[in-house]
């Protein structure tokens, strides 16, 4: 979250409808009843100390003293949510096993507080004695805020640890490469012991994902680039795939833990097409952050976009924005928030924010807010800009006189002063119970009843095989397949359904469905011989583009496959080929499969694609098993799917 630079990237959060219930809300010494529920919150930024704490201090009563100022303050001028930036650059506030005590804590990375102080733990507590909620602010990829800071990292930090995920800025700042997956599953491995660790009512990240300028990732790029052409493309979707996965993070140890992002208030600008009415620097573009694709996905509980314009500023103006972003969130289940400025409102050099122009226009935004059915609360950046200015203290207090209650998801209780949370000591993560199989996971293939033959078995059709009975539901596919002469047994009456199929022998059968006519070849892979009967084949679908070698033009025929690479294969081929054009809708797609975080994320949008074509499935049990081998039967079935598929767009 800047303090400078408004254009750069904010986002604006539509929550549906404001909600009459019957909470209580805490006022001094006492309990009143509260009958709307509105998000009023407030960042407390820890990043160069700007909120807290003032300075860094080992000394556990001065971190806790100020934190209890903090939280008194917020309490006062009537905030019901506090946005504790607890990860400000690939460190910690709490305390974390992946990463390092914060320098801006302490003083120095990697020391930590005496007295064995966590001041998350204490704020979590503490605030909801106040009747507040307490959301888990982190940065997900920025290491340092400046490059004098880069040789001030502690030795476990994970920079120092992993220094091949590094990727530095044109101004030299660190940051976990987004487009390594490694960087990704660090990032979720501390958001779920965050989660698991501390009750805390939200995980939260900032607007900062994609450094905006001056940054080599073409080593991760390489790994993708057949399935990217447009680098662009792939770098959202990587960052789509943090956040769907952040999601599934939080709701699988804690579904009434809210998870949502405030990004640029900025998706596109009118000259991209759904883009709004505006001229500044966006984050589909310069971040590579999809936020209108994430609310379209259901990936967040909320969004909170930093609308920190005024009203008629040209290039950015607050009300088209406002409106655009409840246009985006109405027909979802996405709730909306605003990100104020109100840094600018107590400091800006700008005359429309200058002084009471400032507090007014601030006090607008609020009203504008509250008279939308869309938009379900604010969010103001940031606590200390209240402490600087008494007569916006002043502003907000009045704003916030009649009590609200804080928005909750999944059936989490309203927090509220009668029954204050007591300090939970961190444990270990608990063995999760044994899921149930959810409805909607398919079978690898629908059984059918084939059609008995009266007679022997015709040469040319799969019943001649005599190892197919428990297959004989798949028996019509095959047969099929083997009437075009697509596939073959291992031998004129065994089929080997079981056996698990070679690269060699995968990739000739989707060249056989894919080919339009044989093309002369002059290259093969070396390790391709010619006395070898697949050697025409591979060589004909390595000039085609259907064969990908395994290095130093090597193809590894006799090697066996994996289920996710079954579908990568496909999935490139079909893409270059237009049979499958959509970006699939990876988190929806795979959602239903309890193992789906064991597919490696290269593979991911493959087998999302494949899912949402029908043409693979799960099993009985709700997995999806990628990282089993493919057999001879899974493959055919796979290859008589895209050939159904082909054939439906011929029509």
């Amino acid at each position: 979250m800047k303090k400078h630079d408004f254009g750069f990237r904010l986002i604006a959060y539509v929550i549906c409808a404001v909600i009459a219930i019957n909470l209580f809300y805490f006022s001094g010494n006492n309990v009143v009843e509260a009958e709307d529920t509105e998000l009023r919150g407030v960042w407390v930024a820890t990043v160069a100390n700007l909120d807290y704490p003032s300075s860094g201090t080992t000394d556990a009563w001065q971190l806790r003293t100020e934190l209890d100022t903090v939280l008194d303050n917020c309490q006062d001028m009537g905030f019901n949510a506090v946005f504790f930036q607890v990860r400000p650059s690939g460190d910690a506030l709490y305390n974390s096993s992946i990463y390092p005590w914060s320098r801006y804590l302490t003083g120095t990375q990697g020391v930590a507080p005496s007295d064995g102080f966590d001041p998350l733990e204490y704020a979590v507590n503490e605030a909801h004695k106040r009747g507040m909620q307490l959301h888990a602010w982190i940065n997900p990829y920025r290491v340092t805020n400046s490059s004098a800071d880069n040789d001030r990292l502690a030795s476990n930090n994970p920079a120092v640890l992993r220094p091949d995920l590094v990727l530095t800025d044109s101004s030299g700042k660190m940051y976990l490469n987004p487009g390594e997956a490694d960087s990704i599953d660090i990032i979720l491995e501390g958001i779920r012991e965050i989660v698991r660790n501390y009750d805390v009512d939200g995980i939260h990240l900032d607007d900062y994902f994609y450094p905006s300028s001056g940054f080599d990732d073409s080593a991760a790029y390489y790994k993708y680039q057949d399935q990217y052409p447009d680098k662009a493309d792939w770098r959202r979707s990587m960052v789509n795939t943090l956040i769907s996965c952040a999601m599934e993070a939080v709701k699988e140890i804690d579904p009434t833990c809210m998870f949502g992002v405030s990004p640029s208030g900025i998706w596109a600008n009118a000259d991209t097409p759904g883009g709004s009415n505006t001229n500044g620097s966006s984050s589909y573009h310069s971040l590579y952050a999809d936020t209108k694709y994430w609310v379209e996905s259901g990936f967040l509980d909320y969004i909170m976009p930093q609308l920190y314009w005024y009203n008629g500023q040209s290039g950015a103006d607050y009300n088209t924005l406002l409106n655009w972003w409840a246009g985006v969130c109405a027909p979802t289940n996405v709730k909306l928030y605003i990100g104020e400025a109100a840094y600018k409102a107590a400091a800006d050099s700008d005359a429309a924010w200058r002084g009471q122009n400032g507090i007014n226009e601030l006090s607008t935004h609020v009203s504008m807010g509250r008279n939308s059915v869309y938009v379900g609360g604010y969010c103001m950046f940031a606590y200390s800009s209240f402490m600087e200015d008494s007569a916006l203290r002043d502003m907000i207090k009045n704003l916030n006189a009649a009590p609200a209650a804080a928005p909750t998801v999944g059936g989490a209780a309203p927090i509220t002063p009668q029954t204050p949370i007591e300090p939970q000591t961190p444990t270990e993560p608990q063995t999760p119970t044994e899921p149930q199989t959810p409805a909607a996971t398919q079978a690898p293939i629908q059984p059918q009843a084939p059609a008995q033959p009266t007679q022997a078995p015709a040469a040319d059709t799969a019943y001649k095989f005599t190892d197919m009975g428990e297959y004989d539901w798949a028996m019509p596919a095959i047969d099929e397949l083997v009437r075009r002469g697509i596939v073959h047994g291992i031998s004129e009456t065994q089929f080997g359904p079981d056996i698990y199929i070679s690269r060699a022998d995968a990739t000739a059968l989707l060249y056989r469905v894919l080919k339009e006519a044989d093309i002369e070849f002059t290259d093969n892979f070396a390790d391709v011989t010619p006395d070898k009967y697949y050697y025409d084949e591979i060589g004909q679908a390595k000039a085609a583009g259907v064969a990908w070698g395994v290095g130093d033009n090597l193809f590894d025929p006799e090697g066996t496959m994996l289920r996710q690479d079954m579908a990568t294969l496909a999935y490139r081929v079909m893409r270059g080929r237009q049979i499958v054009t959509a970006i699939p809708n990876t988190a929806k797609a795979l959602n239903n499969y309890y193992d789906w975080s064991d597919i490696d994320f290269y593979a991911r949008d493959a087998i999302a694609a494949c899912v949402e074509n029908n043409l693979m499935g799960g099993y009985g049990d709700g997995t999806i098993r990628p990282k089993d081998f493919a057999t001879r039967i899974e493959f055919a079935l796979f290859v008589q799917r895209i050939m159904t598929l082909m054939d439906n767009m011929q029509k």
